[in-house]
């Protein structure tokens, strides 16, 4: 009797296995979005980020709502402290970001009132024919609150710093994209953060 129960046991424990398994098959599968996570852009053609890796983020035009481009201010010259301009390496950062922005739209250029910041987008305000628009980091918040309630400028580049594009990163995206600031010699960070209509939002923190 005691056998007869141990065979019995094992076949209806191996049913059940069976059925979890037919079941998790049987669910629709959830779409995994890939990790791009520090790797490094080499343009941005209409709605494809393409990377030097050959691979490329494809943003649905119809399903968007806003693109954010974030940077740090290019190399700074650290050998002046009040108001330093930009390096030789910051000069040609500069030009590269005109360049990587040169095929997609932008709407709105937003800068610090300080010359690192400015001379970091010059370049790509020239090819876009636009005019740099100021903001100051004590009023952030409603800055970025008028840009994204703002219903004509949907794709919009900010030029920052090393302690405020991290958390402009978070507040934009709504989760912690950083958890903390640039390192001061770390000029290469290339975040976008995507807002669909659905509400849903992605952030990709790449490199250039």
């Amino acid at each position: 009797m005691h056998k007869e129960s141990i065979i019995l046991f094992k076949k209806y424990f191996a049913i059940s296995i069976l059925a979890i398994l037919c079941f998790a098959c049987g669910q629709p599968q959830k779409d995994v979005q890939p990790d791009f996570t520090g790797k490094s852009i080499k343009s941005i053609q209409s709605n494809d980020i393409l990377l030097d890796d050959g691979t490329k983020i494809s943003l649905n035009e119809d399903s968007i709502t806003k693109v954010f481009y974030l940077i740090r201010h290019a190399e700074k010259d650290t050998s002046i402290k009040d108001e330093p301009p930009l390096t030789p390496e910051g000069l040609k950062r500069a030009t590269k970001i005109a360049d990587i922005m040169r095929g997609t739209r932008v709407d709105a250029i937003y800068s610090t009132m300080t010359l690192r910041t400015m001379f970091t987008v010059d370049s790509l305000a020239d090819i876009k024919a636009m005019k740099i628009l100021p903001y100051d980091n004590k009023a952030l918040k409603d800055v970025l609150q008028t840009i994204e309630t703002s219903e004509e400028f949907n794709r919009i580049f900010i030029v920052g710093h090393s302690n405020t594009i991290p958390s402009i990163a978070n507040t934009l995206a709504d989760k912690e994209v950083f958890n903390k600031t640039f390192d001061e010699s770390d000029y290469g960070n290339f975040v976008i953060v995507v807002i669909n209509k659905s509400g849903t939002k992605q952030a990709y923190a790449l490199r250039y």
